[in-house]
């Protein structure tokens, strides 16, 4: 049940373009493109939503070459910065992995057998070995410096080979998605194009599995052509969470809203593996109705629609029109579930803490008039208490329904 704080590193903000490496293009229009091919190489900082900091080398061309796991302070992914210096010039730190696919992709090891640094994936074996001496060239001299911007953009690269590619950067600067080369610059922008038109579904989105439980996703348009790569994560639970970054964002640049399928897709995504800790453990469950209209949440209206979900629960207080309730605001359950630093001695507390804050996020980003409602067998007017009490948050979807999560507390 309880896992190591490495299997829950993962970057979760919206992104921004790194200046003088290339230029955005994420207003639509036609990407410009920098030759950026006498760059140096350099490492990137940024810190990811579940307060972790990361890593990211980009060679002399501005592809990505590597991206560290999580460190809980700055000063430990400064050491991953220097032992990825160390360790790129032994040869034998670099491990060559085939995807289930059939792609590859590198790791960089340490001595003592931990990874330090993973790759993006290659379609042949050859370019992961190429990819490998373009660390060991680049990592020993490149300099520091901090991602991070305005906004989340698509950026357009001349690579060393002459081939026009593009990324997409979030919020903290890390690059989340990541193209194949194209003849000509009018091909990335149609490539982009694709990638705006497809990447808001989750149909379009396949989760790969590599080796040592590192996953990663595959964008794909109508005619099943890859049109975009993610990042290798520690997990397939991470991969998945990367992929709804990616669909967030792309929602946020086109301005497209989330459709109730899509929001139930990305909500069961981030709640795997998610638990309420109280004298018992309980999962996030997803829960949806339909509002014909109706506008305005009230207690009245949650149990009323609710109930088909708690009346039937074994462990929940029941029926759930007869039990206390007390209510709390967004703010004040995103203050008391989102605050992860006292956790962070602790692994599997600090991955719960992450998780329920990555399902907070995504309630915040797709519903409207959040609320937050306790429902329990025993209490007073405004105080709940119960074996199986009800904590029921739910707001209104664009297509305006009801919808959010439910678990279950026991209070003695």
């Amino acid at each position: 049940m309880k896992s190591t704080l490495r299997n829950i590193a993962f970057a979760l903000a919206l992104g921004t373009v790194l200046p003088g490496i290339a230029v955005g293009c994420g207003d639509g229009s036609d990407a410009a493109v920098q030759d950026v091919t006498q760059a140096e190489g350099r490492f990137e900082l940024f810190k990811g939503e579940d307060g972790q900091h990361y890593f990211q080398l980009i060679a002399a061309n501005g592809e990505q070459l590597l991206r560290s796991e999580g460190y809980v302070a700055v000063a430990g992914a400064n050491n991953g910065i220097e032992s990825v210096k160390t360790n790129a010039v032994i040869t034998e730190r670099f491990k060559v992995l085939e995807a289930q696919n059939g792609e590859y992709y590198f790791n960089l090891i340490a001595g003592n057998y931990q990874i330090i640094a993973t790759s993006e994936t290659y379609v042949t074996k050859a370019g992961a070995e190429q990819g490998v001496e373009t660390v060991k060239r680049v990592a020993p001299d490149a300099v520091n410096a901090q991602a991070g911007g305005s906004g989340p953009k698509f950026e357009s690269f001349e690579g060393a080979d002459g081939q026009t590619y593009f990324r997409l950067r979030a919020g903290n600067g890390e690059i989340v998605l990541q193209s194949e080369g194209y003849a000509s610059p009018s091909g990335a922008d149609g490539g982009i194009e694709s990638v705006k038109n497809h990447g808001t579904e989750p149909a379009n989105f396949e989760i790969l599995e590599a080796q040592n439980g590192q996953h990663y996703f595959t964008v794909e348009a109508s005619n099943s052509e890859i049109i975009g790569r993610g990042e290798l994560y520690v997990s397939k639970y991470n991969a998945e969470r990367g992929a709804e970054t990616v669909r967030r964002i792309i929602r946020e640049l086109t301005d497209v809203a989330a459709g109730d399928d899509a929001i139930q897709t990305a909500v069961e995504a981030v709640a795997t593996g998610a638990e309420y800790t109280s004298e018992a453990d309980y999962p996030f469950l997803w829960v949806h109705a339909d509002l014909s209209g109706i506008t305005t949440i009230t207690e009245e209206l949650v149990r009323a629609k609710m109930a088909q979900y708690v009346d039937n629960d074994p462990d929940a207080d029941k029926p759930l029109a007869d039990l206390y309730s007390m209510t709390s605001t967004w703010d004040e359950w995103r203050t008391d579930a989102d605050s992860c630093a006292a956790e962070q001695d602790d692994a599997y507390y600090y991955e719960q803490c992450v998780k329920r804050a990555a399902i907070d996020q995504v309630l915040e980003a797709n519903l409207s008039d959040l609320q937050v409602y306790y429902f329990g067998a025993y209490g007073s007017p405004g105080y709940v208490d119960g074996v199986g009490v009800s904590i029921i948050v739910v707001g209104i979807t664009p297509d305006g329904n009801l919808a959010g999560v439910r678990t279950i507390a026991i209070w003695t």
